[in-house]
């Protein structure tokens, strides 16, 4: 599927694959569901070339990844030494329950 429009040879066609399906759509209203998605993100005033949640899943994960910061483990500690996961920061009551990168 190719939602957005590029300058010729810039446009990323998108393959999707339903791995379950528990509402019952049809090919026609799973097209015209992900089709509106490409629509819906708040950083482009066009169609992007995957629906807004992958993006989001991308900058939510970019996001841990900076708060985290885990090393990598050394060649001398043993693979059977878990590494602490340090505690993520909390959230203000007043965005915590909105949609918001930094």
């Amino acid at each position: 599927m190719c939602a957005h429009a590029g300058i010729i040879g810039t446009t990323r066609p998108t393959h999707y694959h339903v791995l379950h399906d528990e509402i019952g759509f049809s090919a026609d209203e799973l097209e015209e569901l992900v089709h509106s998605l490409s629509y819906v993100y708040q950083r482009s005033t066009t169609a992007i070339s995957v629906v807004a949640p992958i993006f989001y899943a991308h900058l939510a994960a970019g996001q841990v990844a900076k708060f985290t910061k885990i090393d990598d483990m050394s060649e001398t500690s043993s693979q059977a030494e878990a590494a602490p996961v340090p505690e993520l920061p909390r959230l203000h009551p007043n965005v915590a329950s909105t949609m918001f990168f930094c």
